[in-house]
Parts: C-alpha cells; structure tokens; sequence
C-alpha cells in the first residue's frame, strides 16, 4: 500500500512541528480578530464606512494590494475587513503552508531522514500524505478560529465564514502548489522559491485583474478566494473552485513522485561553476548569495507596500476629518501636522514588516546548523564565529536595505502625489531612524541561537509582540511598561519628531551587545544537527 504507516507519521509530523504548527494557528487568528476589532472601533457608524469607501475605493494603489472591493456599492463594516485583511490574510495562510510541507517533504529528503524512514515499512505516498494531511487540518483549524473569533467580535454569521473560508482555500491550494514543487525542485531551498514565484504571480495576476477589470485575477488562486464576495452576497462556489485545484495539485503530486528517486527532482539542479568566484568562499559571500533572493524579494515587497502609504499622504487631513476615530490610529502628536504623524506611524509599521526579513535570515544559520551543512564550512579554516557573524552580517544589511526600500517608496509616492521631490530623501533618511529597532530583532536570534539553539524560533514570538504592541496598543490599552518592551518605542517618531542620536545609538549598542552574546554561547557548545 502507498499510505502504509501514515497515521504514525501523522503523528509524528505534529511531534516535530507542534510548537511552530500552534505559533501558525495563534499568529494567524490573533491578527484576523484583532483587525476585526480595530474595524469595529475605527469605523462605528455607516458614515464612517462610507468615507472610508469613497477615499480608499479609487485608488488604484489600493486595489493592487488590498481587492476589487466587493460590495463597496453597499457598504457595511464586514466590506471594510474584507478589503483590510483578506488579502493579507490569504498570503499568510498560503506562506504558512508552504514553509509547513516543504519542511515536512523536500527538506527532510535533503536531511535524508526520508531514507530513514523509507527503509521501514511505510508506504510511497506516506510522508507526503502525512505532510500534506496536517497542513489541511491546520488550515481547517485557523479557519474555524477566524470564523469564530470574527462572529465574537461581533460581525455577521455568513460573511464571516466565507472570509475564514477564503484564507482556507488559498492554504489548501498552497499545500498542494508545495507538494508538486517538493516533486519537481532539487532541493527544499529550490521548493520554496518555485513555490514562492507562483505565489508572486498569484498576487500579481490578481492584482492586474482586479486594477484593469480584465479577468486576470481568474488566473489567480487569490481572486478565486476573494471572489466568494464576503459579506457581499456571497458566492461559494468559487471556494469549491480551489478545493478543487488542491486536491488535484496533491493527487499530480503523488504521481510526479513516482518518476524520481529519493533526494532528487525532476528538474535537475544545474551544475556551477568548476572554481567559485573569491567573493563566495568567504562567510559573507557564501550567507549573501543564500540570501540574495529573499533580500530582493522583501526589498521589492516593501517597496510596493511603501508606495501604498505614500499615495494616501495628501489625503490624510480629509480622512481624519471625516473619521476623527482615525486620529489616535495615526498617533496624532500635539504640534505635528497629521500627514506627517501618519507617515511616521507607516514607517513603524514597515519597519516592523522588515523585522519578518531580520528574523528569517538571521535564522537561516540555524537552518543550516540543524541540517547538517555547518559541518563541511566548519571543516575548513572557518571558525564558527567568524562563520556566524558573516550570516549576521548579512542579516543586518538586509535589514538596513529593505527598510531604506520602504522609505524610498514612501516617499517616491508621496513625492508623486504632492508635487514635492523633496520627500523621497526625508522619508528615506526617517525609515532609517527604526533600523536599531529591528537590528535588535537580529541580535535576539543571535543570541537564541548561540545560547539555546533549540529556542531560536522564539524570536519570531518577540517580532509578534512588538507588532502587537506597534498596531493595537491604544486599542488593547496596553500600560506603559508592555509598550516599552518594544525597542521601537524608544526610538524618535520621524519625520513627526525630532531626531536625537542618543537613541539610536543605545538600541545599536543593545543590538550589538545581543550579538555579541550569542557569538560568545556559540562558541562554547557543540554543533547540533537535526
């Protein structure tokens, strides 16, 4: 039988992944009933949605990064969340399943554990069913929290579980995308860049489609989603549509299986070059060129994310106007002109997306660790140290250009739509004003990672937390001393505030001492693999 022993490996799918399978779950409901509130608080009356839809509804900026806007010719606030977290949503649940299968698929071939597990009796299609299995079963389970966490906040029935629903289906068709990706690429690295380059188009296809109304977005498993039209005379067929594509993305899965061997593709890595280049035999070389994909890829995300920000700048003083709830959103400062209290609140919240990049590459040293492929640098006249700090390296000069990214489409769009060519290096030079705070963010998982390697995941549970504390303090009404825990409370709020040195220079010191912390830990315990 193919699926002989998958209920042990189901099981021991959900042992090896238990804590970053609830981080998942927690992480992505948390944010869809925490945005639902915030639109309950924001947006209180029918007045207030109208302003929202009449500002946000033409812009097609907007559009590319947040839906067509389904139901905006009958507004009401479920319309609102809709065209605030749906999209979002939808990315995440398709990211969340695609790090889960390749983790549990072609990255365990690479490990070669899938041999070891293999040479017992378990059948073909096992591990990946297995996989595949407990990523449809969590994406049902964040499904059912959103669902019900939305309908608690208080939103209406239907078109609370066809949003849940569409976040799902986008999941599930993700899992399916990863499946036949893991068949197709070398290795699990090459997995998550095939994966990631569908989700791209997805997002780009849609995008076009809903800007142009040319029926691109039909192309795109995210269109498919949003066009369930919730709570907008919902449509549940389309949601039918995806279950559909990943069912069938997992059966063409199976079968592509059977046409390689364990631990190869069907697509063959291509060969190098016979001597690599001077620049790559060194520990930064070698970290920058593992990173230079996702470095390119955050830095054009942020930038487009920037742009967004950016072309509302000239329409602030009227969106507060006629929605005065927005104000305290905005942080307004006492003396401080609302545009540019609303850019500075953009800024922490781009720099805050940044710290996910910070965080993942100043873990990939772990990844490496833990897979065994330290060992074949260490063998080498490379110390650990020096090693762990050229990924570190990296780590921090990706941080600085994806920020800097951020405030250049800041203020490239800002620029635009004020006529002011000025803006584009005042808004760059003030996102780097949070660069120490999310330079912390790297010194955490360096020092997880060098003291208690086991735990470097937690550093994604701080970048949650500064999140939480940077979107929905005033919401939550956290106290002064919760909101201090996030270092970018400490830092000026640019451009709404004057910037001083000193700040910035104790949180660089701080980020630093961190670092250097985890190098000292790293070089007094053993190499631990797996």
């Amino acid at each position: 039988m193919t699926l002989t022993g998958l209920g042990r490996l189901v099981a021991l799918v959900v042992r090896r992944n238990r804590l970053a399978l609830a981080l998942w779950a927690v992480a992505v409901v948390a944010l869809v009933i925490v945005q639902a509130a915030a639109v309950l608080d924001l947006y209180p009356d029918q007045r207030s949605v109208q302003s929202y839809v009449d500002l946000f509804g033409d812009n097609p900026a907007l559009i590319a990064f947040a839906g067509p806007g389904y139901g905006f010719d009958d507004p009401n606030q479920g319309v609102v969340l809709v065209n605030e977290i749906q999209v979002f949503g939808c990315i995440l649940t398709a990211l969340m399943s695609m790090f889960l299968v390749n983790r549990n698929t072609r990255a365990e071939e690479d490990a070669e554990r899938t041999d070891l597990l293999r040479a017992n009796v378990v059948g073909r299609h096992a591990p990946t069913a297995a996989a595949v299995a407990v990523v449809i079963a969590l994406n049902l389970l964040v499904g059912v929290g959103c669902a019900l966490g939305v309908i608690a906040v208080g939103f209406e029935v239907t078109g609370s579980i066809a949003l849940a629903g569409s976040l799902t289906a986008v999941g599930l068709v993700f899992a399916g995308v990863t499946a036949v990706s893991a068949q197709v690429a070398a290795s699990g690295r090459a997995t998550l860049g095939l994966t990631g380059t569908v989700l791209g188009a997805a997002f780009v296809l849609r995008a076009a489609g809903d800007i142009s109304g040319n029926g691109l977005s039909w192309l795109s498993p995210i269109g498919w989603a949003q066009a369930v039209r919730a709570y907008a005379d919902e449509r549940w067929w389309t949601l039918g549509l995806c279950l559909a594509v990943a069912l069938g993305l997992v059966v063409l899965a199976f079968w592509l299986s059977t046409l390689r061997d364990v631990g190869s593709g069907l697509r063959a890595q291509r060969a190098g070059a016979e001597r690599a280049a001077g620049w790559l035999t060194r520990p930064v070389g070698l970290a920058f060129r593992l990173q230079r994909g996702a470095l390119a890829g955050w830095s054009a995300g942020l930038f487009g994310t920037g742009v967004i920000f950016g072309s509302l700048g000239e329409d602030v003083d009227r969106m507060i106007e006629e929605n005065p709830a927005m104000a305290d959103f905005f942080a307004q400062l006492e003396g401080v002109s609302l545009t540019d209290s609303f850019m500075a609140t953009s800024l922490t919240m781009l720099a805050l997306i940044a710290g996910g990049y910070a965080v993942s590459c100043a873990l990939h040293l772990r990844g490496e660790e833990s897979a065994g492929r330290v060992e074949w640098i260490l063998a080498t006249p490379v110390s650990r140290v020096r090693w762990a700090a050229g990924g570190l390296a990296v780590a921090a000069g990706g941080t600085v250009l994806t920020i800097l990214a951020a405030g250049l489409g800041l203020g490239v769009a800002y620029a635009v739509v004020s006529g002011d060519v000025v803006q584009v290096p005042r808004l760059a030079a003030a996102a780097l004003v949070t660069v120490p705070g999310i330079l912390c963010l790297v010194g955490v998982a360096a020092l997880l990672f060098g003291l208690v390697p086991r735990l470097a995941p937690v550093a994604w549970a701080v970048l949650a937390g500064m999140f939480v504390i940077g979107y929905f303090a005033d919401l939550l009404q956290l106290p002064r001393w919760v909101r201090d825990l996030s270092p970018l409370e400490h830092l000026p709020r640019a451009p709404a505030e004057t910037v001083t040195v000193l700040p910035i220079l104790a949180l660089t010191a701080v980020a630093c001492g961190l670092v250097a912390a985890g190098l000292w830990g790293l070089r007094r315990r053993d190499v631990q693999v797996g």
